[in-house]
């Protein structure tokens, strides 16, 4: 039987040819509408449309304290917590019918003269405050007001360094060296921070809050970042002065008392030391929320908006068609692609003049382009530290530690009043804003 071929009919299926992924340089737009594959010829970019500038809401007029007001505040409240520091270290029992006394205190055991080097301490600035505005009023000068004022401080301070050195005199006379260290540690942190500078020992900012440092809308790219930078000095530089001084009022209400109180005295440490702890946080909320006020960082919020931020993307092995390179000149619009480096960059934000990679200047917008999210995190914190004093005076039943948590739960109601206060108007704020910025985008 001869053999016979049998052909069978095999449909073949030719595969299209697969081609090279690419990216466009433009976010919302479909690859490959824009440029060719790769391996074809080199498209021709179209030039980058310069971003609008961000629109910014006008912000309310709220309500400030003034210098003197808060001033004498955190003096009061200084000056309470240091005499219930001296109340748990030297109460008495004059509630007994046959006790030897008949005051609260055993005062005499208080070494007069370390009171009033901290008293002196404590009230620097409020002495300042109050001899200025008398000496404008009284002295007629033709010098210029901040020569003036350079000169009163200097006079200022000379004045108050000689009655501590004085006060310090006289306690040497009752008390070892290492305890007389410890009055003058403060004292050696300030030179470290603030170096030969008297202005920061007597007020707390350079710039009131009331008329905090501008923010120029400015259209160049370089001016901007310019600004984010003096803008980051100065913030660093409030943020430095609220730690100096919550710690000094920390330290000299609280800490000093118990270093210098006699070796056979006995006392609640951990009640002392809890003291301490929340004289540091109600001082340290309250002086946040009186130097970076809310239209301080609306200035730091409108600035962020002109600044921007860059995402880096992960290329892996996918070839990007990326032909803009960064310029320090130029601003960028939102989802624009940058290679920087060895990397490439998507910009984020309505307006992008930010360097790409800068840690600062990343770190600067997360923070500052939603102010609520700042204040609320100081929120939350102060309604945790009421809840832990309200549970602790719930649970107190010694006198003393009842007057103590009644006067701190006090002052941090009125600071939680103007917190939740500008909060409320923060949120309001800059949720329309956004809902204002969204609508624009998508048009």
């Amino acid at each position: 039987m001869p053999l016979v071929a049998r052909r069978v009919s095999r449909n073949v299926v030719r595969a299209t040819p697969i081609s090279p992924p690419v990216i466009s340089s433009f976010a919302n737009e479909p690859c490959g509408q824009r440029y060719a594959p790769l391996g074809a010829s080199v498209p021709t970019l179209p030039a980058l449309e310069p971003p609008a500038s961000p629109k910014h809401f006008p912000f309310p007029n709220t309500p400030v304290d003034n210098e003197v007001f808060f001033e004498s505040l955190m003096c009061f409240f200084a000056m309470a917590s240091t005499g219930l520091q001296f109340l748990h270290l030297y109460r008495s029992v004059w509630w007994l019918p046959h006790s030897y006394t008949h005051q609260t205190m055993n005062f005499y055991l208080i070494d007069p003269y370390l009171v009033a080097f901290i008293v002196i301490t404590l009230c620097r600035r409020l002495i300042y405050i109050i001899m200025r505005v008398v000496v404008k009023k009284v002295m007629i000068t033709t010098l210029p007001e901040q020569e003036f004022l350079h000169t009163f401080r200097f006079f200022l301070f000379t004045k108050v360094f000689m009655m501590l050195g004085f006060c310090l005199v006289l306690v040497m006379q009752n008390h070892k060296l290492e305890k007389i260290l410890y009055l003058c540690y403060p004292f050696l942190i300030y030179f470290v921070f603030f170096g030969r500078n008297v202005h920061p020992f007597f007020e707390i900012v350079k710039w009131s809050s009331a008329n905090p440092p501008l923010h120029a809308c400015s259209s160049s790219a370089v001016e901007i970042r310019k600004e984010v930078e003096n803008l980051v000095g100065n913030f660093n530089a409030r943020m430095k002065d609220i730690l100096f001084t919550a710690i000094c009022n920390a330290y000299y209400a609280g800490f000093i008392p118990c270093c210098f109180a006699q070796s056979s005295l006995h006392y609640d440490t951990w009640w002392a030391a809890q003291h301490i702890f929340f004289i540091f946080t109600s001082g340290f909320i309250s002086l946040s929320i009186h130097i970076f006020s809310l239209r301080y960082c609306d200035t730091l919020h409108r600035s962020a908006l002109h600044l921007g931020v860059w995402d880096r993307i992960e290329t892996g092995r996918t070839m990007l068609l990326v032909n803009n390179v960064w310029k320090e000149d130029v601003l960028w619009p939102y989802g624009a692609l940058v290679r920087y480096g060895k990397d490439v960059w998507r910009a984020l934000g309505d307006c992008n003049s930010s360097e790409p990679g800068n840690v600062g200047f990343k770190r600067f917008y997360h923070v500052f382009k939603n102010p609520t999210t700042f204040l609320g995190l100081k929120l939350f914190f102060l309604i945790i530290l009421i809840l832990c004093q309200l549970m602790l005076l719930i649970r107190s039943t010694v006198w003393y530690h009842i007057i103590s948590l009644s006067f701190i739960l006090f002052f941090n109601y009125y600071v939680l009043y103007k917190l939740f206060r500008d909060y409320l108007v923060c949120q309001k704020i800059y949720k329309e804003e956004r809902e204002a910025h969204k609508k624009i985008n998508l048009r």
